[in-house]
C-alpha cells in the first residue's frame, strides 16, 4: 500500500464525506505518521492482490435495549443522540405523542437514558419537569429546541465547565426560525446560551448537530436545507458556538444527487498509535 497525503475526515451515513475532490499520487506515499486510518474506500490503498478487497459488514439486529412507553415519552420517540463519555453513554431522545384526533397529545420534551455498556440502559427520575404534575421521569429539558435536541460533550481544551456539555436544536415549536444554542455543565441541567437563534439560514427541519473539530479547533455544524427541491446538508463553523460562518453546502464527489434526511455526521478521531 502507498499513496498519500493528510487528510480531516468526516463520516455521512458510513461513507467518507470530504469538501474537496481527492488527487491521486500514485508516485508519492502519503505520510500517515502515527495516525490511525480506516481503509474505508481506496484511498491510501494503490493496489490488492488475492484473497484481499474491501468488505462492508452488515450490521446483526440483536436484542431490544430500550422500550419507550411512558406517558410522556408517547408513541414517537426520534432523532436519537448517542456519545461515550468516560465510563457511561449518554442517550438523549425525543418523546412526543400523537392520535389520529388530537394530533400531538402533549408537547415534546427530550429524554434522557444511560448505560455502562450499552445494552443495558436506565431511565433516572430526574425530578427537573413535571409531567401530569409528577416530576418522577426522565425529561431532561423542556421549552425551546426538543424537537430535536442533539447535545455533544466538547472536547475544545478551552472550554467553560460550565459548558462542557452543548447542543443545538432547531427553535420549534413557537420560537424563531433557527438553530438555538444550550450548555451544561453535567449533562443534565440545560440552559438556553442565547435567546436569539444563532444559525439562521436553512430548514432546519431533521436531527441537527455541531461538534468540537480538533482538527479544525472550530465548532462545526450540520443541518438540513433543500437545494432544487432535493433535502441536502448545509456546514459552518464557528469559534465560540454562538457567531458561526456562512453555511455552504457539502460536497460529495461522484455520488448522485439524493434525499439526505438525518445527517448523522461523526468525526474521525485521530489517535497515536505505535509506530511499527
Amino acid at each position: 500500500m502507498k499513496k498519500l497525503i493528510g487528510r480531516s475526515l468526516t463520516l455521512l451515513f458510513g461513507i467518507a464525506a470530504t469538501s474537496f475532490a481527492i488527487p491521486s499520487f500514485a508516485e508519492k506515499p502519503i505520510k500517515v505518521g502515527t495516525r490511525l486510518e480506516p481503509l474505508i474506500d481506496r484511498f491510501l490503498i494503490e493496489s490488492t492482490s488475492g484473497d484481499v478487497k474491501l468488505h462492508l459488514h452488515q450490521p446483526q439486529p440483536q436484542q431490544v435495549v430500550l422500550v419507550t412507553g411512558k406517558p410522556w415519552e408517547g408513541n414517537t420517540c426520534a432523532y436519537y443522540t448517542i456519545f461515550r463519555d468516560e465510563g457511561k453513554f449518554r442517550m438523549y431522545y425525543r418523546g412526543s405523542h400523537y392520535d389520529p384526533t388530537r394530533l400531538a397529545a402533549h408537547p415534546e420534551f427530550t429524554c434522557y437514558a444511560e448505560s455502562r455498556d450499552g445494552v443495558h440502559w436506565t431511565k433516572p427520575a430526574l425530578g427537573l419537569f413535571a409531567f401530569n404534575g409528577s416530576k418522577q421521569n426522565n425529561i431532561v429539558w423542556n421549552g425551546i429546541g426538543t424537537h430535536c435536541f442533539t447535545p455533544f460533550k466538547d472536547a475544545n481544551p478551552k472550554c467553560s465547565l460550565q459548558a462542557r456539555y452543548k447542543a443545538i436544536s432547531r427553535g420549534r415549536p413557537s420560537a424563531k426560525k433557527g438553530l438555538y444554542a444550550f450548555h451544561s455543565a453535567d449533562g443534565i441541567h440545560w440552559k438556553l446560551t442565547n435567546k436569539e437563534p444563532v444559525i439562521t439560514v436553512g430548514a432546519f427541519d431533521s436531527q441537527n448537530l455541531a461538534f468540537w473539530d480538533p482538527e479544525r479547533k472550530l465548532y462545526v455544524a450540520y443541518y438540513r436545507n433543500f437545494r432544487g427541491g432535493i433535502r441536502d446538508i448545509m456546514t459552518c463553523t464557528s469559534q465560540d458556538f454562538l457567531h458561526w460562518t456562512k453555511p455552504v453546502y457539502l460536497k460529495i464527489t461522484g455520488a448522485p444527487r439524493e434525499h439526505l434526511y438525518t445527517n448523522a455526521v461523526q468525526p474521525y478521531r485521530m489517535v497515536r498509535v505505535r509506530r511499527l
